[in-house]
């Protein structure tokens, strides 16, 4: 089982659904395979429900399960399988990982290489980008206070895939890094995204007025994004690229 979103995601792509004997409360896709199964509580982590069930292996990612939970669980003789993503690679080395842990079948093999001569291709079309002509783009998680997704965090390599590029370039303390007004004003993005114009409009500036100088503001180049393709590393990454890469031709 996988006591991420995207990992649930992950295992469904790769293994029989018999084989997942339960998800989180927080996993909602593949939407109809997910309701069938059982729900294991997560914050916290409902330890007694997993000792029920003795999953043969776990997987979780990292800062999403603490590292005494992760203890617990090994203790017990539950192997747990700690995953992290820098980069939209990482999330094909884990899914290769999982296959070859489980015993996945060709199927699943011929998956993920299909996925990964897709972001070759991917890579290449990027290559082709200098860093002078790269849009430079700024993706909010939180409006209050301000919170993004920094440098070294899987969203700045998909914004590189799709042509653009982070704002944020230098690593700061933390990979979600909050941010003042001044500082956002500094690096005056291209795109923002984070909602709709109107929706952005009626809440972020209005809460924050003096950012309405920004350039993304006045060009409206403010949109949304599927959360759920943003914000997990999972087999759907390719639809997360393309969610970002639309935008520039708009």
């Amino acid at each position: 089982m996988g006591l991420s979103p995207a990992l649930t995601e992950i295992l469904f792509s790769l293994l029989p659904d018999s084989s997942i004997i339960a998800v989180t409360p927080h996993c909602d896709f593949p939407t109809e395979k997910v309701k069938s199964k059982q729900i294991i509580g997560v914050m916290p982590l409902d330890i007694e429900a997993i000792l029920k069930i003795r999953p043969d292996l776990i997987f979780t990612e990292e800062g999403m399960t603490s590292i005494e939970d992760i203890m617990r669980l090994r203790k017990m003789g539950i192997p747990v399988v700690v995953f992290s993503y820098c980069k939209v690679a990482d999330v094909l080395n884990t899914m290769d990982s999982i296959r070859i842990w489980t015993g996945a079948g060709k199927e699943s093999k011929a998956m993920c290489d299909s996925l990964r001569t897709k972001l070759d291709s991917l890579e290449l079309s990027s290559s082709k980008f200098s860093d002078e002509n790269r849009v430079r783009m700024l993706a909010l998680t939180w409006f209050d206070p301000v919170f993004a997704y920094g440098s070294e965090t899987w969203m700045s390599d998909k914004m590189r895939l799709a042509g653009g590029k982070n704002v944020l370039l230098q690593k700061l303390e933390k990979p979600y890094p909050l941010l003042g007004r001044e500082y956002i004003l500094k690096l005056d993005p291209d795109i923002i995204f984070g909602g709709s114009f109107g929706k952005m409009d009626s809440s972020f500036f209005t809460l924050y007025p003096e950012l309405k100088r920004l350039k993304a503001y006045k060009n409206k180049k403010i949109f949304p994004l599927d959360d759920n393709l943003a914000s997990r590393p999972g087999p759907r990454f390719l639809d997360g690229i393309f969610d970002l890469s639309r935008h520039l031709k708009k």
